[in-house]
Formats: structure tokens, C-alpha cells, sequence
């Protein structure tokens, strides 16, 4: 181990910070409005650094519920003057917790005030410390600038091993029911009525794990990938990362104060709550959760399902680890890629905007300046006012453009995209690679949307719509053929 050429050895570097702001924020996530009332655990932010003589990469994971592009353009511009980085290799991620900010432009509110008309929508009452805006915006691509350069600037050599496991965390949620003759989906239904059939689709319980270890076969880090995002609290006032917080903690008890890179996998239809079992105990609260009109006091202990949630991670990384640290590889082969990709914008017809319009244009005439909209109200507007936003930024362009990134590290291959994935297209992806394990990412590098399949689209119900989809499943036969060719490529 000790006799390197400094040529080919891999170098890895890492770092954490703490991004809970002292001041209250928005929290994003939901339709309806929320400012943080206090903290139940704190979100924090984790640097890998991985390089080679050749190539690098730094892929950045954050407790929020999506990337905010501005926020990433300000690390860059604050790391031009990192030695050796280039910029365009940085992959930003998140947990999708909904109990985060977007730090940056609030972009519910924006694009409410566009459609509705700043006059009419209600007046807050906001602190005046909110972070929010371009403010909160420097004060997170500070924090991340920094990590990502104490990462870069103290990378040393070491090796790497993967493992893959297994841990039921996602379950999916889109119950399908008989409607007359018809199968309608319905999210977050209750699945104890006697009219429920099936769900939609399938749930992955794969566990993805990459771990980095010093010269002297010490474990500094993990990467853990879980098809599954971080929403057991989701519908509260309170800043928590989530399920995260006590599987880092559970795994820091097990395998010393690592690094800990959590990932998610394509989860657009999933959540860590398994409906068949909490339906029997909420069926008044289930379909007030599904209008999303305000916090719902759910029958369920929300604490309790994050620590086994937790306990259950755990185990699969341990059992991982027991396996990753007999194959360590200080020299992997190492290649990165960035695909400048384009998939076509899903249309609505003008018929379809003209309608939506027209349902807008009724419930505002009941409206004015002093007698502004309610915030239900605009809840249940969300789906015209999707519609209408739509037909508008169509007429600009018929493509939605992002940066995906493509990692191969010794026989294990890594790839990122923007969207809520359903759980089908990353399978698809995972089934049809070269490499002996390929790890998905979602929500990098921007905020594409749920990106649902066709039986989705055919059985309805939000997350499926024009409102809430950027791309239609032709965007997600064409992300999926795109992503195998630039990694299979990679074993050429």
C-alpha cells in the first residue's frame, strides 16, 4: 500500500457543514405556505471529493427538498479561484425532505403572483428575520463553497469499495381504485376502502453503498444511495432532515464518526410510509394529506418511523461494510462525464389553457384587493395554474435542458438527473448497465419535476399532471436510453 504512482492513485476528500439558519425560513415542499416555527433536528450538507490525475468529481448531497440552480451558479463563482477544480464537475443533490428551504426565490409564490395577480393573493404575516431570497441564497452557497473547498484542498490518497444490500424504506403511493369501470390512481389514498385494487407500480429496496478508506484501510466515508425520499414528517412547521438524521447518527454508532453522503434513488412515486398499514388508522386524515391544504395531524409516530427507518439503513450498511473492506481498490479506473441533455417539454393544447384559464378567471372575478384569495383557494387552483404556466413558458421553448453527470469508479457506475424519477425508469436504467452496480441519483444539478410513467399518466392524480411534470413518459424513455449509453460507453 505504500509504494503509489502519484499518477493513477485515487484521491478523496471530504466534508460536512451544518446549514440550519438561525432565523426562520419557508419551508418548501407543499403546496400550501409554512415558516419554520423551530428545529426538531438540524439539516446539514456533505463535500466527496473524488480525483485522479485525470478526472474529478465533487458530488455534493444537502437536506432540502430541491437545487436551486442560482444557489449552485454562487459556489461556482465563489470556487474560481479553487486550484484545479473545475466548476462544471460539481453535482449537487438533495434528500428531498420537506422540512427545508429552497434558499433562494420562493418559486410557489412567483409563480402564483404571476398567474393570480400580486393584488389578490392573501396577506402574510411573516417574521421579520425571515431568511429568504437572495439572502438566504449567499448564506447557503457560503456554506457549501466552503465545504467543497475544505474537501478539494485536503483530498489525500486512499481507496474505495462498493456493496450492495437491501432495506425496505419506500413504499409506493399511488393506490389505484375502481371507479366504475375505470382504474383511477389516487396519492396517498386511503387503501382501507373497499374500492382499492393494486398500486401503480413497484418500490425498489435497494441499498447502494460506496465507501472510502485512508492508506492505512481506515473507513473515512460512506456513500449510501436509498430509493426513497426523506418525507415522514413532511406536512410539519418544523426544520428536520428527516429520516437522515437518525440513520447518520445509527450508522456514526456502528462504524465510528464517518462521513456520510446520503443519496436518493429514482423515487418519484415512492414514500417511506406504508400505506396499507397506516390507512386502517387515518382514513379521515388521508384524504385531508391528499389536499394539501394545510399541516394534518396524522395517527402515526412519526419519530418512531424514522428511527426504524434508521435502524433498518443501518443494518444494510453495515452489513456492507463487512464485505467492502476486504476488496479496497486504490487504483479504480475512474471516468466522469457531464451530458448536456434535452429532453422534449411536456405540451398542453390551447384548449387545455383556455379551460384553465377560464377556471381561473372565475374564481378571481369573486375577488379583489380587499377581498383577497385564501390560501385554499389558490391550493385548489394548482392544477390550472400549472396548466396556464405551462402553455406560457411553451410558447418560449419545447425543450427542457439540464446537465446530468455520469461516473464510473471500478465496476460500479453512478448517474445523475433532475426530476422526481419514478421508481420504473431507474430499474430500467439499473437492469440494462454494464456496470455490476449502478447508482441512481435524482434531484441534481436543477428541479425538473416528477417525471411519472404511462400508467401514471392514465391513472391521474397529482404528481402526474402538467402542473407538477416538466416531461412526459417520451422524456423518460429517452432520459433512460441517454443514461445507459453514456455509461455503457464507459466500459468500451
Amino acid at each position: 500500500m505504500n509504494q503509489l504512482n502519484q499518477q493513477e492513485i485515487l484521491e478523496i476528500g471530504w466534508a460536512w457543514a451544518n446549514i440550519t439558519p438561525d432565523q426562520p425560513i419557508y419551508l418548501a415542499g407543499q403546496l400550501y405556505g409554512r415558516i419554520s416555527q423551530y428545529v426538531h433536528d438540524p439539516i446539514t450538507a456533505t463535500a466527496l471529493v473524488m480525483k485522479t490525475a485525470k478526472a474529478h468529481v465533487v458530488m455534493v448531497s444537502a437536506d432540502m427538498v430541491s437545487v436551486p440552480l442560482l444557489v449552485l451558479d454562487k459556489v461556482c463563482a465563489r470556487l474560481a479561484d479553487c486550484g484545479g477544480l473545475d466548476v462544471a464537475n460539481i453535482s449537487l443533490n438533495v434528500t428531498h425532505t420537506h422540512n427545508s428551504s429552497l434558499f433562494g426565490p420562493e418559486k410557489r409564490l412567483e409563480k402564483n403572483r404571476k398567474i393570480l395577480g400580486d393584488d389578490l393573493m392573501p396577506e402574510e404575516s411573516v417574521p421579520g428575520n425571515l431568511l429568504t431570497g437572495e439572502a438566504a441564497a449567499e448564506y447557503l452557497a457560503g456554506k457549501l463553497a466552503a465545504i467543497i473547498r475544505h474537501a478539494w484542498e485536503h483530498a489525500a490518497p486512499g481507496g474505495i469499495s462498493g456493496a450492495q444490500d437491501y432495506a425496505v424504506v419506500a413504499f409506493n403511493r399511488r393506490p389505484v381504485f375502481a371507479d366504475d369501470n375505470l382504474n383511477v390512481t389516487k396519492m396517498y389514498g386511503d387503501c382501507s376502502q373497499a374500492s382499492f385494487k393494486r398500486f401503480e407500480g413497484t418500490s425498489d429496496h435497494t441499498a447502494d453503498m460506496l465507501y472510502t478508506w485512508d492508506l492505512s484501510g481506515h473507513l473515512t466515508g460512506v456513500v449510501v444511495n436509498i430509493p426513497c425520499p426523506s418525507q415522514v414528517f413532511e406536512l410539519h412547521q418544523m426544520i428536520t432532515a428527516d429520516y437522515w438524521a437518525p440513520t447518520r447518527s445509527q450508522i456514526r454508532e456502528q462504524l465510528g464518526n464517518v462521513h456520510i453522503l446520503p443519496l436518493c434513488g429514482a423515487a418519484g412515486d415512492q414514500n417511506p410510509l406504508d400505506l396499507i398499514r397506516i390507512s386502517k388508522n387515518n382514513q379521515r386524515t388521508l384524504p385531508l394529506w391528499n389536499a394539501q391544504k394545510g399541516e394534518v395531524q396524522r395517527n402515526l409516530d412519526m419519530g418512531e418511523e424514522c428511527r426504524k427507518i434508521g435502524e433498518r439503513i443501518t443494518e444494510a450498511v453495515v452489513r456492507g461494510y463487512r464485505e467492502a473492506r476486504n476488496t479496497i481498490n486504490l487504483y479504480p479506473v475512474f471516468r466522469h462525464k457531464v451530458l448536456e441533455m434535452s429532453l422534449p417539454l411536456r405540451q398542453v393544447s390551447e384548449a387545455d389553457y383556455l379551460e384553465a384559464q377560464a377556471k381561473i378567471d372565475q374564481v378571481k372575478q369573486q375577488h379583489s384587493a380587499g377581498n383577497r384569495l385564501t390560501s385554499d383557494e389558490i391550493v385548489s387552483l394548482f392544477a390550472p395554474i400549472g396548466v396556464v404556466d405551462r402553455y406560457l413558458l411553451q410558447q418560449e421553448t419545447t425543450q427542457y435542458r439540464f446537465k446530468s453527470h455520469v461516473l464510473r469508479i471500478g465496476s460500479a457506475a453512478l448517474a445523475t438527473n433532475p426530476f422526481e424519477l419514478f421508481c420504473e425508469y431507474g430499474m430500467r436504467i439499473k437492469a440494462r448497465s454494464r456496470a455490476a452496480q449502478t447508482v441512481i441519483v435524482q434531484l441534481a444539478n436543477g428541479n425538473g419535476g416528477y417525471l411519472p410513467t404511462t400508467a401514471a399518466l392514465a391513472g391521474g392524480s397529482y404528481s402526474s399532471k402538467p402542473a407538477s411534470t416538466l416531461c412526459d413518459p417520451e422524456g423518460g424513455d429517452l432520459l433512460v436510453e441517454q443514461t445507459l449509453d453514456a455509461i455503457n460507453s464507459m466500459w468500451d
